[in-house]
Formats: structure tokens, sequence, C-alpha cells
């Protein structure tokens, strides 16, 4: 019987016209399919460390952002792990606040007439690796180095802190105007000033710089006033006593819902010790000693506070430290004391901040003279004051009622440090400094970015014996492409018959 070519014919086109529409109906689903899962997504960061996981705070300031924010970086891409890790961190910027955060990235290598405009238009130097932030005709920078924390001796680079720069300077520029800090000043103090000299605070000045904090120095003596655009008043490390209208100065400042930040090293009288009584302080007139083994094995004293883990409060500047198990070494500290209210119990409105160990303990001095070697003093419970001992505390008397805006705003904060020498140029670390600018975004009201923790980079291994190694080899090697070859041949004989 013989076939009827116009029947084959038919068949052909119905089968070709089959596979059109089989094609077509492949490509309909397959777009469908992208079309949705672009539009509905789950983002889920499942990386142990979370590191381009943004905190709730930061997606909270990002869902109120109410115009487009540019955000620029001139990154140096020879160190290609960083700027590959400031853009995806970016791009979650991008996710979460939608055509509200614009990113611009600039090649400098190509895009040399776009950064010398940028140079001209916002004044910052050709060789800075920055990312900038332009928001209603404000501009705010941060420095690509300082989104790391490095260590000063080897050079090494550790935790990230991108999340927490980038979410202060939006919160900066978004509030349009940046934070007034005054330190005193006539007293003896470290100059914030000063990178050169081991005393000076420079390494301070800088932080604060990065945290879009705005430092003035302020003579209390000859302006007989805290200045109204003070956001808080820093007292660092003084050598004298303030004089009578300095310390009435600073009473009607905290009356009117001051802020203040006291460092203080041993055996120096200030002047304001019925001033802190007012909000439960008390500084001691000690010296904090820790007695521990060295490694030969010998018992020795030393002018140390330790601080890890329970050692920092959970309280919002230093909570992040205990979590991240970092420590803090302060060297000659004195301690801080909590006085109870009026009805003798404990005072509602202070905590302590920094607290060393069981082994640590307050030397008092009753001879007036420093002892020749502390390395054998010991604890006298007769005199001295038990360990753990408080080196730092803070008083927070809660909210108030701006009467001009009639926001509700924080009352009367103060933070007390047993040490300023912690923060010289030559002896201030990364955590210090982070304790120190903690402190003053609580007292300055960025609240906001105290949460935020510095993220370290986790690399994951795995270890193979020999055996696994040739077999994943040989599988990835012959047997996959092996197993691709014989499901191919099968597949064309099938059809052949």
């Amino acid at each position: 019987m013989k076939n009827d070519p116009t029947s084959s014919r038919s068949s052909r086109r119905s089968a070709g016209l089959q596979s059109i529409l089989n094609l077509l109906l492949f490509a309909a689903i397959l777009g469908m399919v992208n079309y949705l899962g672009f539009k509905f997504y789950v983002h889920k960061d499942f990386s142990q460390s979370q590191f381009y996981t943004l905190s709730p705070k930061t997606i909270d300031i990002l869902k109120k952002i109410d115009s487009p924010i540019t955000i620029t970086t001139l990154l140096n891409d020879k160190d290609i792990n960083h700027a590959d890790q400031i853009d995806r961190l970016l791009k979650e910027y991008q996710r979460v606040a939608g055509k509200n955060i614009v990113v611009e990235k600039i090649d400098l290598a190509y895009d040399m007439t776009r950064a010398a405009e940028l140079q001209k238009r916002l004044h910052f130097q050709a060789t800075d690796f920055l990312i900038i932030f332009e928001y209603k005709g404000n501009s705010r920078f941060i420095k690509q180095d300082d989104l790391y924390e490095t260590n000063p001796l080897t050079g090494q680079v550790g935790s990230f802190k991108g999340e927490q720069k980038i979410t202060s300077t939006l919160v900066s520029i978004l509030e349009g105007k940046t934070s007034k800090v005054y330190f005193t000043e006539g007293h003896g103090e470290h100059p914030l000033q000063d990178s050169n000299t081991a005393l000076g605070y420079g390494a301070v000045g800088a932080s604060l710089k990065q945290d879009n904090i705005d430092a003035a120095n302020l003579n209390l003596a000859s302006k007989g006033e805290v200045p109204v655009d003070a956001d808080a008043v820093v007292i660092a490390g003084p050598s004298i006593s303030f004089s009578t209208i300095e310390i009435q100065a600073l009473d009607k400042y905290l009356q009117n819902n001051g802020k203040l930040f006291i460092l203080l090293d041993p055996y120096v009288t200030l002047g304001l010790d019925d001033l802190l009584k007012k909000y439960g302080l008390k500084y001691e007139d000690d010296l904090v000693l820790y007695r521990g083994m060295t490694a030969t094995g010998a018992q020795m004293t030393v002018p140390l506070a330790l601080i890890y883990q329970g050692g920092f409060s959970s309280h919002p500047i230093t909570t992040k430290f205990a979590q991240a198990n970092i420590q803090l070494q302060i060297l000659n500290a004195r301690s801080i004391t909590l006085l109870p209210d009026e009805r003798g119990q404990a005072n509602s409105k202070t905590q302590f901040l920094l607290q060393t160990d069981p082994d640590a303990f307050g030397w008092v001095n009753k001879s007036g003279a420093m002892p020749p070697d502390l390395k054998q003093l010991t604890y006298n419970k007769t005199t001295d004051i038990a360990g753990p001992v408080i080196i730092g505390a803070e008083y927070d008397a809660g909210t108030t009622t701006d009467p001009t805006s009639h926001a509700t705003v924080p009352a009367t904060r103060l933070v007390l440090v047993g040490s300023a020498r912690f923060l010289e140029n030559d002896t201030a670390e990364s955590t210090g400094i982070n304790f120190f600018t903690n402190c003053l975004d609580w007292l300055v009201k960025k609240d906001a970015v105290l949460d935020i923790a510095p993220k370290t980079p986790q690399e994951y291994g795995i270890t193979l014996s020999p055996m696994q190694a040739r077999t994943i080899s040989w599988t990835a090697l012959f047997f996959i492409p092996g197993l691709a070859l014989v499901i191919g041949f099968f597949t064309w004989f099938s059809r052949r018959k």
C-alpha cells in the first residue's frame, strides 16, 4: 500500500505547527515565570554573619525618605574585594528604599570628566576615594578607608562598618544639620585638633568628622554660658578644677535638658562633685588596679581596667560590644559610683556602661603619694573598693516636650568615664574610639545608628581527604559528561526506530 503524499505533507505541517505552538507556549511560560520572579520574590541572606542584611533601624530610616538621595561612589577598584562589598551593600539600600536611593558608580579610570566635575562642585581632593551623599542641596562624604576597622600596628583590615557609617550619614543629611559638640578648654584638656603629639586627641577629632559631628572649642570662663546651639558638651581630661562661674554655666545647661560627657583621669579634682551628685553619679578618688597572672606564672598588679562580655552593659551605647565579643583595655582609670536616690534605693535613671571583672579593685591612696611600685599592691578590704568596679556610667532623665517644636525629645543626659588617656593619639584603639563616638551619638540623639554593629567577613572552607578529592574530580570530569553522552545516544537511537 502506497503512502498518500498529501497526507504525509499534512502530518508534517501539523507536527511543525505543533512544535511552534509548544515553543511559543514554553517561551510564554518562561517569560511569565521570570516576570513573577522579578515582581514577587523573597530576599534572604543565608550567610552566618548576615553580612549584607540591613538592621531594622536602617530599614525604618530608608522607608521614611521622602525625596531621592543620590549616592555617588568613587572607589579604589584596585581593592576589588572591598569595592565589591560596598557596591553590594548599597544595592541593599536601593532595594529597600526603591527610587528614593539613586546610586551612581564612577569609574575613575574612564569617567575622569565626571569625577573632575564633582571635585570642582563639592570641593574634595582628587586622591580621595569617597562615597558622596547629596540630598536637597546638601552633601556628605564618607572615605572608603573609614568603612573598615584597621589594626594600627599591623595594618590588617578587620570589621566592615559600612552600614553603621552609611546609615549615620543618611540620618545626618536627612536632618539637614550637623550635630554641634563643644569641647571645653582652659583646664589642660586634650587638644582635639592635635594629631602630632602623644597627648593629642587627633584620632578622636577625625572620628567626629567621619560621624558628621561638628566639634568646636568652648572657653566657659570667658563665655560664661554654653552656646544655645550645643547638642552636647565634652570635658576631656582636664588637669585643673573648674571655676564657680563655669560650674554655674554647666548647671544651667543641664537644667535645660543639656547633654554632658566627662572623661576624667585619676587623682584630678574637677570641682563638679556637687553638680554630679544631683544626677546620682560620683567619681571616686582611686586608681583601678588588676592583679593577675603573668606569662611566667607570677602574680603582678597593674593599673588596668579590662572590659569584656558582662563588663559591657545592655545599654544602646555598649550592647553591641558584648555581642561582638570585643574587649576594651583602659590603663590608669578611676572608678565611678552610682548613688542611691532620695529614698535610699537604686536610682532608675543611672546605669553602668563599663565594669571590670571581680579581680580588679579600686585602690584608695591614703598616703597622698604614689608608691614606687604598684606591682605588689593587693586589695585592702578596709580602705579599697572591691571589684567589680564601674569605670563608665550614664544618667538618663527620659524624654520631655520641646517648647518650640512641641516634639518629644530626650531630656538631660550625662556620660561619665573614669579615664581620658585611653583616647590619646599614642594609645587610642578602634574599640575605644567606637565607644567614644557611641556615647556622643547617644547624647546628641543619633540613637538610630547605635544598634548597628560592625560585621566581619567570614570565609568558609571544605577540607577533603585525597579519596574525596579524586572522587569529585572523576565525577566532574568523566562520570557526568559520560552520563550525558549515554543519554544522548539512547535518545538518538530511540528516535531512529
